[in-house]
């Protein structure tokens, strides 16, 4: 497989949404205390996994993020960028589409 196929798609829907300018500054990702982590505690897995699991790992996760110098930064990058997955700043997919909400509401 070429490294062009290997890239992830958008969808027509991710495409079709407006994102912030890429350039913004993302040095602070060099400080993440989950630098270097597994990425399998931030990132559901590709098989099911049941409430127990899930809510362990997300607990895990955060718990690093707990810790981390950099959390301000990194939820305020996944609010902006609509970040659809993963514990980013502390907080899954649902609470920060619910932060976001209440911020429009």
């Amino acid at each position: 497989m070429s490294a062009a196929r290997a890239t992830p798609r958008r969808s027509s829907v991710a495409v079709a949404v407006s994102r912030p300018n890429w350039d913004e500054d993302t040095d602070w990702q060099s400080q993440a205390a989950c630098r270097g982590a597994d990425a399998n505690l931030f990132f559901a897995p590709t098989h099911q996994e049941t409430k127990e699991e899930k809510l362990a790992r997300e607990a895990q996760a955060k718990s690093v993020c707990a810790r981390c110098p950099v959390r301000e930064q990194c939820l305020s990058f996944a609010l902006a960028t609509r970040e659809p997955h993963g514990i980013w700043g502390g907080l899954n997919e649902s609470e920060r589409r619910h932060m976001l909400e209440r911020r429009a509401g």
